[in-house]
């Protein structure tokens, strides 16, 4: 019969944990993508440009994807 509580006791730790740790994970990735957004953004941009040039490279060849220009955008203009 302890057994059986001490089991009881044990799953229901951790039914709680496995609640409560995902919850804990999820609010500190968001803290971690709102006080570091600017540096997650350049860094999507560069993939997406990298992404981008090896489609162009591919279809019209590496002259083309090597001659586009990227446009920077100075405060949202």
């Amino acid at each position: 019969m302890l057994a059986e509580m001490a089991m009881f006791i044990q799953l229901l730790g951790m039914a709680t944990l496995a609640a409560i740790l995902p919850t804990i994970a999820v609010m500190c990735a968001i803290y971690l993508i709102y006080t570091h957004r600017s540096q997650l953004l350049d860094i999507l941009q560069g993939i997406l440009r990298i992404i981008c040039w090896l489609i162009i490279c591919l279809v019209d060849g590496k002259a083309k994807a090597d001659g586009i220009k990227v446009k920077k955008v100075v405060n949202g203009k």
